[in-house]
């Protein structure tokens, strides 16, 4: 774990609590953008017949179809549908998104895309966090096609770590709703040396527990953070933050995990469900 490096703090985003108002608010749709070093994430409220026009991008975003959500996206004169909840992979350039049925969208995009100028953060990342891995450069060589994966599609497996997809740049675990409260006998508490990650909630009410490991420099050290969000909502965890997520309360919970680039430990776990892909 980096601890010669003063470690950048986390940050909480609960996007309905009225603090930070969305980037674009029309009448048909309402979005927030948050972003990491590495990508942005944009988190998209919108009524049947909204169309989402993308300004064009150099490598391939995703678009997360949340349940109840129903979409017709176009990119590279090719056009899918898709039904909550449904990934899809989006190809480098431009691309638009037409709502056929109200809902939820959460878009992803690497930093590389114009919208990260919008995000609420991003006077956070006017310097460089030297502990995160940049992205890799934006070839091309496989983000031409666009794909859906239904999710209905991928069920859970056992011994396998959610549902990972990855595109050339970027990462998601969309691991299956869960109900009620999270065992507190079966926490799992972690750090990242090298990474950003963001953590997306779209259901239900979540406490983040947040640990500043010590340093030899006293001035370093910070109180453990327990701080409580209600979706939807959208927490950064820099490098080096041992950290570790409670879904608390009764109903259904949905997070939604975001890393750039795609992680090798899960590629060679096997854990990446559309890795071939990429080879």
């Amino acid at each position: 774990m980096t601890t010669e490096t003063t470690l950048w703090p986390p940050a909480f985003f609960e996007l309905g609590s009225g603090e930070h108002a969305p980037a674009d608010r029309v009448a048909g749709h309402r979005s927030w953008y948050v972003r990491c070093q590495n990508f942005v994430t944009v988190v998209t409220r919108a009524a049947a017949g909204e169309i989402l026009r993308e300004e064009p991008a150099s490598d391939e975003h995703l678009v997360l179809v949340l349940d109840g959500a129903e979409v017709d996206v176009t990119a590279r004169d090719q056009q899918a549908s898709a039904s909550g909840p449904a990934l899809v992979v989006v190809p480098a350039g431009p691309a638009q998104v037409r709502m056929r049925r109200s809902g939820d969208l959460i878009r992803i995009f690497t930093s590389r895309s114009p919208v990260a100028s919008k995000a609420a953060n991003a006077h956070t990342y006017a310097t460089t966090n030297p502990q995160v891995t940049p992205l890799p450069p934006a070839s091309g060589e496989f983000g031409t096609t666009l794909r859906v994966v239904p999710l209905a599609d991928v069920p859970e497996v056992p011994g396998r770590h959610g549902r990972i997809f990855r595109t050339d740049s970027l990462m998601v675990n969309w691991p299956a709703p869960i109900d009620g409260p999270r065992d507190t006998d079966t926490l799992t508490p972690h750090a990242h040396d090298d990474f950003e990650q963001a953590v997306i909630t779209v259901e239900g009410d979540f406490v983040h527990h947040i640990r500043r490991p010590w340093t030899a420099r006293m001035r370093d050290w910070r109180p453990d953070e327990h701080v409580q969000i209600t979706s939807p909502s959208v927490t950064i965890i820099p490098p080096g933050n041992v950290h570790t997520s409670r879904w608390v309360g009764r109903g259904g919970h949905q997070l939604i995990d975001v890393f750039a680039p795609a992680r090798a430990d899960f590629i060679e776990q096997g854990w990446v469900l559309n890795q071939k892909d990429y080879e």
